[in-house]
């Protein structure tokens, strides 16, 4: 239970950070939380161990270099990309993958990895908005995952299912946001 307090309270702090303001931002719709089974990811991953205020500029750097590597090997994305969050030290690092999906397993390099996530129980929803404004959002989730008496494993994900260089209002960018379940 500690771990996922800490898991919510860092991905709050972490939006507020790439963003570098904390605007207010309300769904327009009421949150839908859906308990499934995401299937197994073969994917390419980059991962970061860097200060909390590095990881905007860090992220956009990881996905340039993960698109890069696809087209540089002839390889077609498989799925959205995502990001993993291991660990958050608010004074501290934060840890966490940056991964594509892939349809093969491919070979990595100094900096690329590929890795395969097994397929995972989950508790998720889908966040609308300007990722500077997710921390209400993870806050209702939270309660959420509480009331229903449901146990995370501290990590988390967030799936982009919208391009932000497409799209021209923040508002309409689109987050799915999982929790892996125990």
């Amino acid at each position: 239970m500690k771990k996922y307090f800490l898991s919510v309270t860092v991905l709050a702090a972490l939006f507020i950070v790439l963003s570098g303001s904390g605007s207010v931002f309300a769904q327009e719709n009421k949150t839908v939380y859906e308990v499934k089974q995401v299937e197994a990811l073969k994917t390419v991953v980059t991962k970061s161990d860097i200060p909390v205020n590095a990881i905007g500029p860090a992220m956009g750097k990881a996905f340039e270099k993960l698109f890069g590597f696809l087209a540089s090997n002839n390889l077609s994305l498989a799925g959205p990309p995502f990001a993993v969050y291991y660990s958050y030290d608010p004074n501290g690092n934060v840890v966490f993958e940056t991964g594509v999906p892939v349809n093969e397993p491919v070979e990595g390099n100094d900096e690329i990895m590929y890795k395969e996530f097994p397929a995972m129980k989950v508790v998720s929803a889908l966040y609308t908005g300007p990722y500077d404004a997710m921390e209400p959002f993870y806050t209702e989730m939270q309660n959420h995952i509480v009331a229903n008496k449901m146990e995370t494993t501290g990590i988390s994900w967030e799936v982009y299912l919208t391009d932000p260089s497409q799209v021209t209002d923040p508002k309409d960018n689109q987050t799915m946001v999982y929790f892996p379940l125990k």
